[in-house]
């Protein structure tokens, strides 16, 4: 049994691994002012950054549809006996829904998709996909992939720190009373996916570059179950300078066999703003 693997454009993997390991993606749309435009084809973080910085308000993001997922599926099923969909997390989007929905239609043909709620977002996912990828390339089937994605979504880390939460209020990722808090006390608040949730785990204060380094050390100082094989660093337009210093704290603090620097798509860096970085890792059981 062949079995394919797909994901939402939100998982912020390098677009050249996914092209690599032919995995399919359903994409999300940004509407703003000046247009409706399909994530990673028609815009990119940079380009988001760019009209929110200039003073641009309405940036929407939308996922796919129930009828784009099932195209996404049945394409797929033309190369694929089977297909596991990894989907960002149902209580950050409505695009699990529509995956499920998008199953709805098709018929006799669904029992062949396996779609997964990954409880993350982008390079939470991430993590989730490169294992599905590796286990697929040795010889699993859908079933064992399955398997083992709803143990390891458990383990995976998935956090970020903010520098204006206006940007999460105002799609409505984080509460009223996040962004009067961090308004109030100019603190940058560091946000954590818990059980496919998004909240609050602590604030930083003092300058933002500080409060960055300060996120990394309390993320990693104190956990040593953390799996050394990988981690990813994601941003929304940081700088060089950042994203230099933050590896080298990385590397100070803990050995991994290899750090990843991706950039967020277009739909988390909207939602998450400008200046937005995570790390994101696995904990060993």
């Amino acid at each position: 049994m062949k079995t394919g693997i797909s994901t939402d454009c939100v998982c912020d993997l390098p677009e050249e691994y996914l092209k690599l390991h032919d995995i399919g993606i359903a994409y999300f749309y940004i509407i703003t002012a000046t247009g409706r435009f399909r994530d990673g084809e028609e815009i990119d973080s940079r380009n988001i950054i760019e009209y929110l910085e200039e003073g641009g308000e309405k940036a929407e993001t939308f996922e796919p549809t129930p009828d784009e997922y099932k195209e996404l599926f049945e394409q797929y099923l033309g190369k694929y006996d089977e297909i596991v969909h990894i989907c960002i997390s149902s209580d950050t989007s409505a695009a699990y829904k529509n995956a499920c929905e998008g199953l709805e239609l098709m018929g006799d043909m669904s029992s062949r998709v396996h779609v997964i709620d990954s409880h993350h977002l982008s390079t939470g996912m991430g993590h989730m996909i490169i294992r599905a990828v590796d286990m697929r390339d040795k010889g699993s089937g859908a079933e064992e992939i399955v398997s083992e994605m709803e143990s390891l979504k458990k383990r995976v880390s998935t956090s970020f720190i903010t520098r204006n939460v206006d940007y999460l209020y105002r799609n409505g990722r984080v509460s009223k009373s996040v962004r009067d808090f961090s308004a109030a006390f100019r603190v940058y608040p560091v946000l954590t996916m818990k059980n496919g949730r998004m909240t609050l785990k602590n604030v930083q204060t003092g300058s933002y570059e500080k409060s960055v380094v300060r996120y990394i050390k309390s993320e990693l100082r104190h956990n040593r179950k953390i799996n050394k094989k990988r981690l990813f660093i994601t941003h929304a337009g940081c700088t060089v300078r950042m994203i230099n210093a933050l590896k080298a704290e990385i590397e100070r603090l803990y050995s991994f066999d290899e750090v990843i620097v991706t950039t967020a798509s277009a739909t988390v860096s909207s939602n998450c703003g400008p200046g937005a970085i995570g790390v994101l890792y696995i904990i060993d059981e």
